[in-house]
């Protein structure tokens, strides 16, 4: 009867212990500007990949056509009236009227809010040959309510560049997060329904593995998985969402895009992602550069509309 007892408390501590080293949970103040939803993150390490919980990815944004109503690609909420997405995704759209943008959901097809897109800011070196310079920026058609749970800002990094001209932003080996509504395998020809995250690694750019994924410009770019054995990694669906590091101010950070990659979750194979970092400038001036035509055309259409009064 000891015995079985002692299984019995042995088994219970096991399970705890498990459960314990298994996850990691995220916890962020709630005063915090950015980078903080209204639950915490918590996140699994020991499987491929899993769904997200409700209210924890306030940021998450997903894209899809307005004329087949099904998601193609992700984004991020980095102001109230911009999300980021790749240059990938939306170098082809020929208008911006084309996309509607869901937030405030872990599932695709529902959203607390949605907008369409009224501008689209590709990066004007981007290369479909290499993804070098993959990045966008999207102008929403009207302003987000970021007072509703489930719609938060994430964190752009504000990294120096001496730190960008001589080391890796992130570090070699940090644990990151990327989420997403891909495919759950290679050549699968559906999208999850559901928002998935997973654990990986930020993988040295000269290394094999990151040469073996066609890395073309480490300043620009990132590599991310689980070197070498794979089974973790981003998939077509994926693209344009973010690839998150819980910063040292415990708040999350996009520090990348997701890009491109040789199939998916391959051994030896990371994920190839946008460098977030090395375009803080240029993410700024695109935002202000929006925000002031905005203003202008506003200015604009009111001393046109006074004209019209006083000529009537």
């Amino acid at each position: 009867m000891k015995s079985v007892v002692l299984f019995l408390i042995q088994s219970a501590l096991f399970a705890i212990q498990f459960s314990t080293l298994s996850c990691v949970i995220y916890n962020c103040p709630a005063d915090a500007p950015c980078g903080c939803s209204a639950k915490s993150a918590v996140v699994t390490k020991i499987i491929n990949g899993e769904a997200a919980a409700s209210l924890t990815w306030g940021w998450a944004a997903s894209l899809s056509s307005i004329s087949m109503n099904s998601h193609f690609c992700g984004g991020s909420i980095i102001s109230k009236s911009h999300l980021l997405t790749a240059a990938h995704c939306t170098i082809k759209i020929r208008s911006p009227s084309q996309i509607q943008v869901s937030v405030g959901s872990i599932y695709s097809y529902a959203y607390a809010q949605r907008r369409t897109i009224s501008k689209i800011y590709n990066h004007p070196s981007y290369s479909s040959a290499t993804h070098e310079n993959d990045i966008a920026i999207l102008k929403l058609s009207s302003p987000l309510n970021l007072d509703e749970a489930g719609v938060d800002l994430i964190c752009l990094p504000n990294v120096s560049s001496t730190i960008l001209s001589t080391e890796e932003y992130p570090t070699v080996g940090t644990n990151l997060v990327a989420i997403g509504w891909g495919v759950l395998e290679e050549n699968s020809p559906i999208s999850s329904p559901t928002l998935q995250q997973v654990i990986i690694q930020s993988v040295a750019s000269n290394s094999t593995y990151c040469q073996n994924s066609r890395l073309k410009d480490p300043k620009t770019q990132l590599c991310a998985g689980t070197m070498p054995e794979g089974g973790k990694d981003t998939c077509q669906g994926d693209s344009g969402g973010p690839l998150l590091m819980f910063t040292s101010n415990n708040v999350w950070e996009v520090i990348g895009i997701t890009s491109t990659g040789y199939g998916c979750a391959r051994a030896n194979y990371p994920g190839i992602y946008t460098r977030v970092a090395a375009f803080q400038s240029w993410i700024n001036e695109t935002m202000n550069h929006a925000n002031q035509i905005f203003t202008t055309t506003h200015v604009i259409l009111i001393l046109l509309t006074h004209l019209l009064i006083i000529m009537a």
